[in-house]
């Protein structure tokens, strides 16, 4: 070591003195400008650039080494130091499906007894049904939504389009003259029978 230069410790990439540090990102030189030396940070901007640089590092394929200022995989103690990779997506058997499907009908929530007896039945794991009916769940939410929403702009169609709508093509009532009083669609929220 020269005596005109400080000694190097390591950094985290969340210390102050990393953040605020000189900026030490290797950049390429361009034709008009020469290369930098090792100067002090010209700006916040450029910390903010070491910063979010060593953040996204592992993004294009280059994996931080422990001489970069980053501990080792596995030393923090939790070797999640990478991104946690998503467990695949579970392909349910047709038969599956169909027993999951029978019971919701039924039953929209399972009782812990009940649910470790369906997922032994099928060969799932606890967890599998738990999602599963947890997902059915919301899509039927949509689904009443979507239909509510479907009946509201119904109702705001006049008579004679609510008539139109109803019946087939060629069917008696079609003609170019207004709907008779017995043709009226009538729609009442007792004609879509969905528990929330």
């Amino acid at each position: 070591m020269s005596s005109g230069s400080e000694p190097r410790t390591p950094r985290t990439s969340f210390s102050i003195a990393d953040i605020l540090g000189p900026c030490m990102i290797p950049r390429r030189p361009s034709v008009s400008q020469p290369p930098e030396s090792n100067q002090g940070p010209t700006s916040p901007l450029c910390a903010l650039e070491e910063l979010t640089s060593k953040t996204f590092r592992g993004l294009d394929g280059h994996t931080p080494q422990p001489s970069e200022g980053r501990a080792a995989p596995g030393a923090l103690g939790s070797g999640r130091a990478g991104r946690r990779r998503r467990k695949s997506r579970t392909a349910f058997t047709a038969q599956q499906v169909l027993e999951l499907e029978r019971r919701f009908v039924f039953q929209k929530y399972l009782a812990p007894s009940e649910r470790d007896g369906l997922a032994a039945r099928l060969g799932l794991a606890n967890a599998q049904v738990v999602t599963w009916f947890q997902n059915r769940r919301a899509k039927l939410k949509r689904d009443v939504e979507e239909m509510r929403a479907d009946l509201a702009s119904l109702r705001s169609l006049s008579p004679e389009a609510q008539c139109r709508l109803a019946l087939p093509d060629g069917a008696p009532g079609l003609g170019p003259g207004p709907a008779r009083p017995d043709s009226e669609l009538h729609l009442s929220d007792e004609e879509i029978q969905v528990d929330d």
